[in-house]
């Protein structure tokens, strides 16, 4: 009996579980990252927050030109809030400023990927993926103060209000390379994680509003699944 369990085993350890990774194969993934956070600095008197919260949702399709050799179309949607609040206070003079930031937009990418079996159903895979897309913006501050003279005096500044709104439009055009871990749960059917990566971005096609980044903090992966077809 003993021999008979081992023999099976061994016969499904030799099994091609990853029969969607090649060749001809096309595998269809989804994945997405939320992300708040929140700061605070100063003292009651110099005081500013912040918080922001970010979606990132994506979908593509990817056909295998290669065994384990990726290339795709995909598409992702991107969505931001940001509030910012100031406080200042400095001796008789008191101003308050709110900020309101809503970014959103969808950037459509084509990838090509490698696949690197690490152990049994589990790959370490690489991007390079080349993004584009019109991201809008609109915002809005309040600002509000007050002088708090001493009634003695002959003048006192009434408080005062003012407020703008603005939207505006940008290209965003960025380069990512993206290491991703993927573990298939079946032959056909497989979750994923992005760790992270190197992007570059330029905006409105302008070299001097370009920056690059490296970020693989925790907080920024993306979890996702695949479906093989």
């Amino acid at each position: 009996m003993k021999k008979t369990v081992l023999i099976v085993l061994l016969s499904l350890s030799s099994l091609n579980l990853f029969s969607q990774l090649n060749k001809g194969k096309t595998v269809v993934s989804l994945d997405g990252n939320y992300l708040k956070t929140n700061t605070e600095n100063g003292v009651t008197s110099n005081y500013n927050a912040s918080q922001v919260k970010n979606l990132n949702l994506g979908a593509s399709v990817g056909y295998f030109i290669a065994d384990r050799i990726e290339l795709g179309i995909g598409l992702n949607y991107y969505w931001e809030k940001e509030s910012r609040t100031n406080k200042l206070m400095i001796t008789d003079f008191y101003q308050a400023e709110v900020m309101d930031l809503k970014s959103n937009g969808f950037l459509p990418h084509i990838y090509l990927g490698y696949y690197y079996p690490i152990v049994n159903r589990l790959y370490l895979s690489g991007k390079l993926k080349f993004g584009y897309g019109k991201i809008k913006s609109e915002y809005s501050t309040l600002i509000a103060g007050r002088s708090n003279i001493p009634s003695e005096s002959s003048y006192s500044p009434p408080p005062y209000t003012t407020m703008s709104k603005d939207t505006y439009e940008v290209d965003l055009f960025n380069a990512e390379i993206i290491p991703e871990l993927t573990w298939f749960i079946s032959p056909k059917v497989g979750l994923s994680l992005g760790l992270g990566g190197v992007k570059h971005t330029m905006i409105d096609w302008e070299t001097d509003n370009s920056s690059w980044s490296v970020n693989f903090d925790p907080a920024y992966w993306n979890f996702g699944f695949k479906i093989g077809l």
